[in-house]
C-alpha cells in the first residue's frame, strides 16, 4: 500500500500542477489581452476564466489548489537531504511565498461576494482598484504574477522535456513560457492605462468604482479575520514543515554509509540517503535530469556488490525502469537507499547526460558501453575488492 501510495502521490501533484497551470495561463492571457483593448481583455476573460466560474470548474480548482499545497509541503517535509539544484530551490522558494502574496487578491475577488453577494468585482473594476485606489497592490499583483509563472514553468519544463514529444514542441513552447508572462505584464500596464482613461472620461464607470471600492471597503472587517486565520495557519503548517525537515536531515548523523562508484571514487554520507544524495554530498558527478524525482531515469545504476544495502525497490522505481519483480542489479540512484556499507555500484550514464536520455535511454547505454562512466569492465573483474574498500 505504501509502494502504491508513492505512484498516486506523484500523480495526484502532476494532475493538480497541470490544472493549475491551465488556470494561470488563462488568467494572464486574458491580460495580455489589454493589450488590444478593455474589450478584448473582458471577452478573453469570459472564454479563458469561464470553464471556472462554475459549480463544477470553482471546486476542482480549490480542490486542485489544495492537493498541490499539501503535496508540496509533504515532499519538502519528507527529503532527508538539502542537496538541491539551484532550480529546485528556486522553485521551492517561489512556491512558499505564493500563498501570503496572492492571499489578498483572493480575498478580494473570491470570499469578498460571500458577505457582499452585490459586489461585482470585474477585470475592469479590479484594475481600477489597483492602478487608482490602491497601486501597491498593482505592484505585488505584479510580483505574484512572475513568481507563480516561474515556479510553475519551472515544473512543467521540467516534465516536458522528458516526453517523446518534446523535441519537436520544445521550440514552440520555451519561447511561450517566457512570452506569457511578458505579454500579460505589458496588457496590465496597457489596461491599466485605458482604465484611468476612462475613469477620468466617463464620470458614471468612476462612480461605480467608487461605489463598489466602499463597499469592499465596508467588508474589510470581516475579510481581515480570515486573512490572519490564513496567516497563521500557513506559518505553523510551513514551521511544522520545516522542524520536520530539520529532524530528518539530522537523523543518523553519525551513522555514516560509503558508497564505492569505481576508479577509486567513493563516496560518504549519513545512513539513510539515497545513492543519489550521496553522489551530491560527496562531489560526485551524477546524472539527474528530473532532480531526484524517479522520472527520467538517467540516475540508474548497476548495483555489482551489496545489493543487500539498498532499500527494496518501490513502486516509482519499478515503473521508471519497467522492471520486473525480482529485479535487483539495476536502480535508480534517486529512489534506493543505503542502509550499510558494502555497496559497489556502476553509473550507467554520464553526469552530463540531459532530457534525451530520459526519452531514449537505450542510445545513451549503448554508446556508454565502449566506455562507461565508471569503467565497468574493470569494475566487475573486482566487486569484493571494491565493496571492502568502501567498508573500510
Amino acid at each position: 500500500m505504501r509502494m502504491s501510495a508513492a505512484l498516486v502521490i506523484r500523480t495526484a501533484r502532476l494532475l493538480s500542477g497541470l490544472l493549475l497551470s491551465a488556470f494561470v495561463a488563462g488568467h494572464l492571457l486574458s491580460l495580455a489581452a489589454g493589450l488590444i483593448s478593455l474589450d478584448a481583455l473582458s471577452t478573453a476573460a469570459f472564454v479563458l476564466m469561464g470553464p471556472w466560474a462554475n459549480p463544477v470548474g470553482g471546486p476542482l480548482l480549490i480542490l486542485a489548489a489544495f492537493v498541490h499545497l499539501v503535496l508540496g509541503l509533504h515532499a519538502i517535509a519528507v527529503r532527508r537531504s538539502a542537496a538541491l539544484r539551484r532550480s529546485d530551490a528556486v522553485q521551492i522558494a517561489l512556491g512558499l511565498a505564493i500563498v501570503p502574496l496572492l492571499t489578498p487578491h483572493i480575498l478580494t475577488v473570491g470570499v469578498a461576494r460571500i458577505f457582499a453577494p452585490d459586489l461585482d468585482i470585474g477585470f475592469r473594476t479590479l484594475l481600477a482598484f489597483y492602478w487608482q485606489r490602491a497601486p501597491a497592490y498593482a505592484i505585488q499583483q505584479l510580483t505574484v504574477v512572475v513568481i507563480i509563472w516561474t515556479h510553475a514553468s519551472i515544473g512543467l519544463h521540467g516534465w516536458m522535456s522528458l516526453k517523446s514529444w518534446w523535441p519537436r514542441a520544445g521550440g514552440f513552447v520555451t519561447p511561450l513560457l517566457f512570452a506569457v508572462p511578458i505579454l500579460s505584464l505589458l496588457g496590465f500596464v496597457e489596461a491599466g492605462k485605458a482604465v484611468l482613461a476612462l475613469l477620468e472620461t466617463d464620470p458614471a464607470f468612476a462612480a461605480e468604482v467608487a461605489r463598489r471600492w466602499d463597499r469592499l471597503q465596508s467588508i474589510q472587517p470581516d475579510l481581515m479575520p480570515i486573512r490572519d486565520a490564513v496567516s497563521t495557519v500557513y506559518i505553523v503548517a510551513v514551521g511544522t514543515v520545516l522542524a520536520v525537515l530539520a529532524l530528518r536531515l539530522f537523523a543518523n548523523r553519525n551513522a555514516l554509509v560509503s558508497v564505492a562508484y569505481g576508479d577509486g571514487v567513493v563516496g560518504r554520507a549519513r545512513q539513510g540517503l539515497s545513492i543519489l544524495d550521496v553522489s551530491r554530498l560527496s562531489n560526485v558527478p551524477h546524472a539527474s535530469v528530473c532532480s531526484g524525482r524517479g522520472r527520467c531515469g538517467t540516475c540508474r545504476v548497476r548495483v555489482i556488490a551489496g545489493a543487500g544495502a539498498l532499500t527494496p525497490m518501490d513502486e516509482v522505481e519499478r515503473w521508471t525502469l519497467g522492471a520486473g519483480p525480482g529485479e535487483k542489479t539495476v536502480r535508480l540512484a534517486c529512489r534506493a537507499r543505503v542502509l550499510d556499507d558494502g555497496l559497489f555500484v556502476e553509473r550507467l550514464l554520464p553526469p552530463d547526460a540531459d532530457a534525451s536520455a530520459a526519452r531514449r535511454p537505450q542510445d545513451w547505454l549503448a554508446s556508454a558501453q565502449d566506455g562507461s562512466v565508471d569503467s565497468a569492465s574493470e569494475q566487475t573483474n573486482e566487486p569484493g575488492k571494491v565493496a571492502a574498500e568502501a567498508r573500510a
